[in-house]
């Protein structure tokens, strides 16, 4: 019957202990130097160390404490100064210390290094015997892992701080308002708290999103409104009765303004193709549709016309599509719904001051 352990490989009948020792000393993943006290400087490193710090050139020269600081973190090196100095004072046999040292792509590693006496004559300590693991995976997975708490912490108490506490008192709002003991100057007070609820609430809602998306980037969408005088505003959405309401809103502020609306994307496009020049013409665009969207409008529109003169108007707070928008010439603001009247006043209120400044 063959032998099974045959396939594997076996040491030499007679192998010396100190070739062993040797070989598994040149082979170890882990960094072993021995470290002299007194003139601060490594007698002794195997490959690994000189492999991670980029010392192979080096391997028959002798590395000093100077050098080895160069690489160390500067918050770290007084951690590593103490722990010697126990050991050198007998407080310990032994310690462990977590450091921070560059590589050799000037990237900073992170490794748990465990020094004990090696040699000592009388009271004093001569040699270190060293051997320091590179512990950079676990490091990152542990940061990654306190991120995600601190998050879950910080979405915590929005949703159940800031947003649950605006959300009370709108609900108290509403169970008021059909009370007949509240006088028609109390109801407008009312409303007035019930919409700044709302807006915290909203303003929630972006941090929310900013929190989950991880995106530390959070400057609003970079404004770029041409002074021009629009005479016509076209809304594209898919749902009826919104575009009802951002008509009226619209004609409520600008009741000479003419106001067209498509629930459909290429019926849009269709005829803007067929009314020429569009610097005058204002189009708020909603992103999601059952079918061809608003990206897919932005993508079509561009082989129509060079204006910038589209506000999308969605729903989506989402990091990625503001991005997305900031790509498309045409686009000159991104704005979350609903649409509201203090927009639409500040937005043409900004355009009357610009074109203003430009005659000047």
């Amino acid at each position: 019957m063959e032998d099974k352990v045959s396939s594997f490989a076996v040491l030499p009948t007679v192998v010396s202990q100190t070739a062993l020792l040797e070989a598994i000393y040149n082979k170890l993943p882990d960094m072993v130097f021995l470290f002299d006290v007194k003139e601060r400087r490594f007698v002794l490193r195997n490959p690994a160390l000189d492999s991670i710090f980029g010392f192979d050139h080096l391997k028959d020269q002798e590395i000093n404490c100077i050098s080895l600081r160069s690489l160390i973190h500067s918050e770290d090196w007084k951690p590593i100064q103490n722990a010697i100095q126990q050991l050198e004072n007998n407080e310990k046999e032994t310690v462990e210390i977590e450091c921070r040292c560059l590589d050799k792509f000037q990237q900073y590693q992170y490794f748990n290094t465990r020094l004990s006496i090696f040699e000592k004559l009388g009271d004093k300590l001569v040699y270190l015997i060293g051997i320091a693991q590179n512990i950079s995976g676990r490091k990152k997975m542990e940061q990654q892992s306190q991120l995600f708490k601190n998050r879950l912490q910080e979405l915590s108490f929005i949703t159940s701080h800031e947003m649950r506490h605006e959300y009370a008192k709108i609900q108290s709002i509403v169970n008021l308002m059909d009370n007949k003991f509240i006088s028609d100057s109390e109801r407008v007070e009312l409303i007035d708290e019930a919409k700044k609820s709302i807006q915290l609430i909203n303003s929630s809602i972006f941090k929310l999103n900013h929190k989950l998306s991880f995106n530390q980037h959070d400057d609003f969408f970079t404004i770029n409104k041409e002074s021009e005088k629009f005479n016509k505003i076209i809304m594209i959405d898919d749902d009826v009765l919104t575009n009802v309401l951002n008509r009226k809103i619209v004609q409520a502020l600008l009741p000479e303004m003419a106001v067209e609306v498509y629930i459909n994307i290429d019926d849009a496009l269709s005829d803007i193709r067929n009314m020429g020049k569009m610097q005058q013409t204002l189009i708020f665009l909603d992103i999601n549709f059952p079918g061809r969207g608003g990206w897919d409008f932005l993508d079509d529109y561009a082989t129509i016309s060079d204006a910038a003169n589209v506000i999308v108007l969605s729903s989506s707070i989402d990091n990625r599509d503001r991005e997305k928008a900031r790509s498309y010439a045409s686009v000159i603001d991104y704005i979350t719904k609903p649409l509201s009247f203090d927009f639409i006043k500040t937005f043409f209120e900004d355009l009357k001051m610009a074109k203003l400044d430009n005659q000047l």
